[in-house]
């Protein structure tokens, strides 16, 4: 009965890891769409300078509904008004603080003090209901260093579908959200970024130990020699959750669509490296990729059509790794691979034009169409650039959107830009 509880107990705790992981998983993806977005810089320029709302309607609130599954797209004013809301597929004249409960303003607070091209993601409390918000500064042309910046909000409901696809991604049995305290045990609070308590996600726990227990203790009662067929059923009952547990704990570190490695893979994966680095070990390089013409595809064919692209390109992306590299999607169109070892830069650069010209082969779409698809791809080298995850990412990211404004399918090395000048 104490091995019951123990081994009940350990399977609860790994479950409750995954809960919060699965969460921490989707808002990390809403904090990158909303990047995105916010560095693009015809969103400052139509919706905030010149209330274009209908581009806005197509090109962000729409495009975002369909691609992402987000429910809500806001703009706020530096002075705290609203100057565009589009919710569920339509646009509404609806003010911020009227949408939003707890958990938006310290995200507001604090996404404030950001620069372009970050954010800040958590739980709010949206129309009455728990749901996942990410808040970046919008890119503003030609605008004083010093004045303050529009935010860019994205909201996505903890719905009962987004909550379904957690349940099948996570192995979490019948997840839902309780916002009373749940008497089960299996259970993880929702809270905002101050600590408030909006709800509970609860699952359907496995008592896998009394299992055992039922397995195990009659046979032991009715006969001592069948003590062996006793280990068997319980070595299977806790391979079973082993496997499970396995399964849970890959799903967290990989992308559903094209099995890469995910976020938080790569984010793990490049804590080693700079620590490894920190310690005399060898350099390394960072390629942050983003697709050339995959809108066009999506609007044109479908997201069918999308995702056979993103396959393709994840096996083109894994057919150039050495076994010490690491490829990984991020989320969207956006890929990234991480080089190990990797110290000098016309190494680097090769490595990176080889996997820009494979991935811009024309892709054959199950329809029969041919498209094309290109490839601009940022990089950081350690310890050349920077020697910490967050500045490598960030270096890396900032040269990818240097090489689109250049004009796209290129490589861009954060170590070659230009500080671009800024506007009096």
């Amino acid at each position: 009965m104490v091995v019951a509880k123990q081994q009940t107990r350990l399977f609860d705790e790994a479950q409750k890891r995954l809960a919060a992981d699965s969460v921490k998983s989707q808002q990390t993806g809403l904090l990158r769409t909303a990047i995105d977005y916010g560095t693009w810089e015809d969103v400052g320029i139509r919706i905030v300078q010149h209330a274009v709302y209908d581009w806005a309607d197509d090109h962000v609130g729409l495009s975002v509904q369909r691609t992402f599954g987000i429910d809500a797209v806001f703009i706020l004013l530096p002075d705290g008004r609203t100057t565009y809301a589009y919710r569920n597929g339509e646009r509404v004249s609806l003010a911020v603080e009227r949408a939003f409960g707890q958990g938006l303003t310290p995200l507001v607070s604090k996404a404030r003090s950001l620069p372009v091209g970050e954010a800040v993601a958590g739980n709010v409390a949206f129309e009455g209901e728990p749901a996942l918000a990410a808040v970046t500064p919008v890119e503003m042309v030609n605008q004083s260093p010093d004045q303050p910046l529009p935010l860019l909000i994205f909201a996505q409901q903890l719905d009962g579908a987004l909550l379904e696809s957690l349940s099948q991604t996570y192995s979490l049995p019948a997840l839902r959200l309780n916002p009373d305290t749940p008497a089960v045990r299996t259970t993880v609070p929702v809270e905002t970024l101050d600590g408030a308590t909006l709800s509970h996600m609860e699952w359907t726990g496995s008592a896998l130990g009394m299992g055992l227990v039922k397995v195990a203790l009659p046979i032991w009662i009715i006969l001592a020699l069948a003590c062996s067929v006793g280990g068997y059923l319980m070595r299977g009952r806790i391979d079973a959750a082993s496997k499970l547990l396995s399964i849970g704990e890959w799903r967290v570190r990989h992308d559903a669509l094209t099995g890469l490695p995910n976020r938080v893979h790569l984010a793990e994966r490049l804590e080693q490296a700079c620590g490894r680095l920190a310690q005399g070990g060898q350099g390394f390089a960072l390629f942050y990729l983003d697709l050339d013409g995959f809108k066009a595809v999506n609007d044109t064919h479908g997201h069918d059509a999308g995702d056979q692209v993103l396959r393709t390109v994840a096996q083109r992306i894994r057919a150039h790794l050495e076994p010490s590299d690491l490829g990984a999607r991020l989320g969207g169109d956006e890929f990234a691979v991480l080089l190990l070892p990797a110290s000098l830069p016309s190494f680097v650069e090769a490595r990176a034009t080889t996997l820009m010209n494979a991935i811009s082969q024309p892709i054959r779409l199950d329809s029969g169409v041919e498209v094309d698809i290109g490839a601009t791809i940022g990089v950081t080298l350690a310890p050349q650039d920077a020697g910490s995850p967050e500045d490598l990412l960030h270096g890396a990211d900032k040269a990818l959107y240097e090489g689109k404004r250049a004009g796209k399918r290129r490589i861009s090395f954060a170590h070659r830009l230009r500080p671009r000048a800024t506007a009096a």
